[in-house]
């Protein structure tokens, strides 16, 4: 509510000849993160990609009759056009979509405890027992190795790698917690109001690390709305990623430091719908598939954002049929 009056105010302003997008600027100056843990203060840079879907001035068109997913938004990317909306603003659990902000707060981040000789971008990331052990989808990493921060992107994009997931969250800032912090104040930072990360992964918490009395919540959640600011902010902001999720295969060569890792990516519109580029899936019983995809024709960007499916596949396409149709192509 207070990011809904903010807006508004910064929309009167507009009118009598004042930058709402200056005045939000200010806004954000003075509201600073400080890392408990580490006693950082992180100046909030949101302004300079700001971007919402322009949810005001869709008009719907009523709803596709064989879409399975709860939830579902597909935006023109340049322009804010939305082309397709159901319940975009329903906070619904998105499984491994949630590794879309963990690499968010890495890339961010990992300059903050970098180990001495370290270079202060791509660091070199030593696997733990906890991160090894993680399940279901993993890259199958060993205790003990070390690898660089593309190549476990590599396995986050590819293969959804929750033990990958782990490594960034317990090393980039030496603190779990911490980690999770960050990815919070992060969503807040992107206008996310209705998110809440418990976890890098997305996983259900079986055994959460705090108490059942803690007042926390064992639950974490987004909404395809939220999901759609934040898989925008991270193309736009870091355009490799965009690389890597188009990849259908990766093979990682052993190293002194780590064994091989043959990487085939899960998003099989890549091979199969053109235009398609990426970007990630997810994917637990409790969520049902989920899809961030992004497509490309001539100069138009449509994000397409899909919670809740039981046929991830047959929606993606139909929703990519009807975004491009909408959008004369």
């Amino acid at each position: 509510m207070r990011f809904l009056k903010m807006i508004i105010f910064c929309a009167v302003l507009a009118v009598f000849g004042v930058s709402s997008f200056s005045v939000y600027k200010s806004y954000l100056a003075k509201h600073e993160l400080v890392s408990p843990v580490l006693g950082v203060s992180k100046q909030l840079t949101i302004a300079d990609n700001l971007w919402f879907p322009l949810l005001d001035k869709f008009t719907k068109d009523g709803e596709l009759k064989d879409l399975s997913a709860k939830a579902a938004l597909f935006v023109e990317t340049n322009s804010g056009q939305v082309l397709y909306e159901k319940n975009s603003r329903e906070k619904l659990p998105i499984a491994s979509l949630t590794k879309i902000m963990t690499v968010i707060v890495t890339l961010e981040n990992e300059s903050l405890n970098r180990e001495p000789g370290e270079k202060e971008f791509g660091r070199i990331y030593q696997v733990s027992e906890r991160a090894a052990n993680m399940e279901p989808d993993k890259m199958l990493l060993v205790a003990g190795e070390r690898l660089t921060t593309e190549e476990l992107l590599d396995g986050i994009f590819l293969v959804s790698a929750n033990d990958a997931a782990e490594v960034f969250a317990e090393r980039v800032t030496g603190r779990r917690e911490e980690f999770i912090n960050l990815m919070n104040s992060k969503a807040r930072q992107l206008g996310m109001e209705d998110t809440l990360f418990i976890n890098p992964t997305g996983l259900e918490e079986d055994e959460p690390d705090f108490p059942p009395d803690s007042g926390h919540s064992v639950e974490q959640y987004s909404s395809a709305y939220d999901v759609s600011l934040m898989s925008r902010y991270a193309i736009r902001k870091w355009p490799h990623l965009t690389d890597i999720s188009s990849a259908p295969h990766i093979y990682l060569s052993p190293t002194s430091t780590h064994q091989d890792y043959d990487l085939y990516s899960g998003i099989n519109l890549l091979t199969t719908y053109p235009g398609v580029v990426g970007f990630k899936t997810g994917y637990t019983p409790d969520a049902g598939l989920t899809l961030v995809t992004i497509a490309r024709r001539g100069d138009k960007e449509v994000l397409g954002v899909i919670l809740g499916a039981t046929n991830r596949r047959d929606d993606a396409k139909m929703l990519l049929d009807y975004s491009f149709n909408k959008l004369g192509l």
